[in-house]
């Protein structure tokens, strides 16, 4: 039995609970500012509409600005995500990948710092298991 382990990790999760997340309990009452989008907004119409969306100063992002409303903010990240993933299918050169990958890592950082650190781990977690998975299959067959 691995009993220091077992304890090391059985501490480590009971005490994260108070140091890394903060408590939420049932009575708690959370506050949400109703915000509607400038292009659902249906007390302006035409022209006044399309100004208050910032179509005549950021032509980027007022033409994204349907598509940041639908993924919640995340559209440039699913792009990213979508754009490595064709590039490793169409190549199979993870070179590739990885080098859009780092070329993004500053701007996602600094645009979308707690995203940024979610995809990350999701990221990490399928690199670590896609090695195991190959270390495990692929290297250990014999031809």
């Amino acid at each position: 039995m691995n009993v220091p382990v077992i304890v090391m990790v059985s501490v480590i999760v009971f005490s994260s609970g108070t140091f890394l997340f903060d408590s939420a309990y049932a009575q708690s009452a959370i506050n949400v500012t109703g915000s509607t989008p400038c292009f659902l907004n249906y007390t302006q119409t035409g022209l006044e509409m399309m100004q208050s969306c910032g179509l005549g100063t950021d032509y980027l992002s007022a033409v994204t600005l349907g598509f940041d409303w639908v993924t919640g903010g995340l559209f440039p990240m699913i792009v990213i995500t979508i754009l490595i993933t064709m590039v490793y299918l169409k190549y199979h050169n993870a070179l590739l990948a990885l080098a859009i990958g780092i070329v993004y890592l500053p701007i996602g950082g600094y645009f979308f710092p707690d995203e940024f650190i979610s995809v990350a781990m999701i990221y990490a977690g399928l690199t670590v298991a896609g090695t195991i998975i190959i270390m495990i299959i692929k290297r250990t067959k014999e031809y």
